[in-house]
């Protein structure tokens, strides 16, 4: 994911970056080291432990000013960085997902049938920068897709 993001959404054009689901948060440090600026890579997960664990290895590799959040992406909207609130357009420019989906998938369907799923692509599309990039891992495959919003 971090050559795609490096060929695709260059750290020149300074990218606003969200990953759903950032565990560890291993793929930002990826881009960390591939010279994003922290300041524009935030990760969210459900997670407590693995927003915790994630500040942790961060802080160790010289990523103390990527942002990590306890958030849950079903139920509430990541926050935005303080200097994104600065332009004009807020929104995310690269979003990405590497197994969150997956997960969602499993989840049981509610009372009215709906399954949790079923609200993941909208909400992307209304994070995501018009011209942005939604790029999500595939289980199936050791190829992954992504999307841009028009």
């Amino acid at each position: 994911m971090v050559h795609w993001v490096c060929n695709y959404v260059p750290s020149a054009s300074c990218p606003w970056i969200l990953e759903v689901g950032s565990g560890n948060g291993t793929l930002l440090l990826g881009l960390l080291d591939a010279e994003y600026p922290p300041e524009r890579l935030c990760g969210i997960d459900y997670s407590a432990g693995s927003v915790k664990l994630a500040r942790s290895v961060s802080a160790t590799r010289g990523g103390d000013n990527i942002s990590f959040h306890l958030c849950d992406f079903l139920k509430e909207d990541p926050p935005k960085l303080p200097s994104m609130l600065q332009e004009a357009n807020s929104d995310w420019d690269l979003i990405m997902d590497k197994g969150t989906f997956d997960a969602i998938g499993l989840m049981e369907k509610d009372g009215n049938g709906m399954a949790p799923a079923d609200g993941y692509p909208p909400k992307i599309g209304r994070l995501l920068k018009p011209g942005g990039y939604f790029l999500i891992t595939c289980t199936t495959t050791i190829d992954f897709f992504f999307l841009t919003r028009n």
